[in-house]
């Protein structure tokens, strides 16, 4: 497969090329090797037939969940073809080693000047979209490394470290590894450097989600109920709030479980689980991105807890929240955005007078639509769409049934026709089945 990528020889690519695999995951696997001026590096080898076989599974995972929604399987509210592309476009760049090649000199490039924190370099002359070529840095994985042989104040600080990294990524860089997890991360022995790896699955985030996601964490943090609510239905729900009201008495419940600890006892999983729960029960919507990083944070949580039993991200995450929202207001800060402002009104005020013909025109042309829409009726309509699925199974259920019951006694002594009187029972049965499960599931 490396020839047919590089389309020479293996020999001429590689002074050096070890067959047997250092490490090997579901989708590629990788090797040691030596470039022709004897550099180490590490190479990355996408197993053959995995965007194939990729792209067969998205299809047929595609098809189910349209039937699932069709057949009304899954709760209302649910945005599956959104789920399903968003899932599509990170798994697919997932196998993509060429967006991982650009991600990773991102990453290093980030973290140039970051002590204790090492990103491979990567060698793009020799990445293709199924291959990729990186230094060779040798380490023990997180996974693998005993903290009862380090110290604790050694264990305590490579926690720290891990997740002060995280956070700029997240923070100050607006660019954050998705999947943060002991199996990608690496400590380099003697330096002590903490190896980041496998850069498929990255986050990115813009300056002003940022703000607002600081915000509302802080909120959180200061169990302000309120700002929690506010900030959510301002900046980050897709849809309106059914019940503003409720949500506030859940949050506060569940904020209320938290008042009584300090930071030291709280643990950041529980408190996004929690998040989540109340997001499923209300039906909440909100940008994907939100989910990635709160899900980064977590994992990051959970890496710091390996290295450090006693370990707590929240001291660090409201230092970083502070420090970051601190920098927002820099005088070079405010003036930037000031200019946005402004930019924003002028070109406000240009467009404003050519709107306005524009709104006279059509009203005195009784062109003006104005365009109501109830959630009632929407209801409405999803459930006279579901009473017309009942029906459709109940009558095809009903002719199966009679028209198997009239070949298998008419027909009791021919072969053929009694097994497509059978069959015809099984049908009725799996349809039958489909449409209890189908009711049900709507009580």
């Amino acid at each position: 497969m490396l020839e047919e990528e590089f389309r020479i020889p293996l020999e001429k690519v590689f002074r050096f090329f070890d067959p047997e695999p250092l490490a090997s995951a579901s989708i590629a696997q990788v090797h040691r090797a030596e470039l022709p001026d004897g550099t180490r590096v590490a190479v990355k080898v996408q197993k053959p037939q995995t965007e194939q076989t990729i792209l067969e599974d998205l299809e047929i995972l595609e098809s189910l969940l349209h039937l699932a929604d069709r057949m009304h399987f899954l709760e209302e509210g649910i945005p599956v073809e959104e789920l399903f592309l968003e899932f599509r476009k990170h798994l697919l760049r997932e196998i993509d080693f060429l967006a991982e090649a650009q991600n990773m000199r991102r990453f290093r490039e980030n973290f140039a000047h970051f002590p204790g924190v090492t990103i491979p370099r990567v060698f793009p002359s020799y990445c293709t979209k199924r291959v990729l070529v990186s230094e060779l840095i040798e380490g023990i994985p997180l996974t693998h490394l005993d903290a009862k042989a380090l110290r604790e104040e050694e264990r305590k600080a490579f926690a720290e470290r891990g997740v002060e990294a995280i956070l700029k990524m997240v923070f100050e860089d607006g660019f954050f590894h998705a999947d943060p997890h002991p199996g990608n991360i690496l400590l380099r022995l003697p330096e002590r450097d903490l190896v980041f790896l496998d850069f498929g699955t990255v986050g990115v985030v813009d300056r002003k989600t940022r703000e607002t996601m600081a915000r509302l964490l802080l909120a959180l943090l200061e169990k302000d109920t309120e700002r929690v609510v506010e900030l959510l239905e301002e900046e980050f729900l897709l849809a309106p709030l059914s019940s503003p009201l409720a949500l506030r008495l859940d949050l506060s419940e569940v904020l209320e479980r938290y008042i009584a600890l300090n930071l030291q006892e709280i643990r950041l999983e529980s408190v996004v689980h929690e998040f989540f729960y109340l997001a499923r029960k209300h039906r909440l919507r909100f940008p994907s991105h939100l989910a990635i990083l709160l899900r980064a944070l977590v994992v990051a949580e959970g890496t710091g807890l390996l290295l450090d039993p006693a370990f707590n991200v929240f001291p660090q995450l409201e230092g970083a929240l502070r420090r970051f929202l601190l920098e927002s207001m820099r005088p070079e800060e405010v003036l930037r955005r000031l200019e946005e402002y402004v930019l924003d009104w002028k070109e406000l005020l240009e467009n404003l007078p050519h709107r306005l013909d524009q709104l006279l025109t059509h009203a005195l042309s009784g062109r003006i639509r104005l365009q109501a829409e109830s959630q009632d009726f929407g209801e409405m309509n999803r459930r006279i769409e579901r009473m017309s699925t009942r029906l459709s199974l109940s009558m095809i259920l009903g002719s199966l049934l009679v028209g198997s019951s009239l070949i298998y006694t008419n027909y009791p002594y021919s072969r053929v026709l009694g097994i497509l009187g059978i069959l015809g029972f099984a049908a009725a049965a799996f349809l039958g089945a489909l449409l209890v499960v189908e009711m049900l599931s709507h009580r």
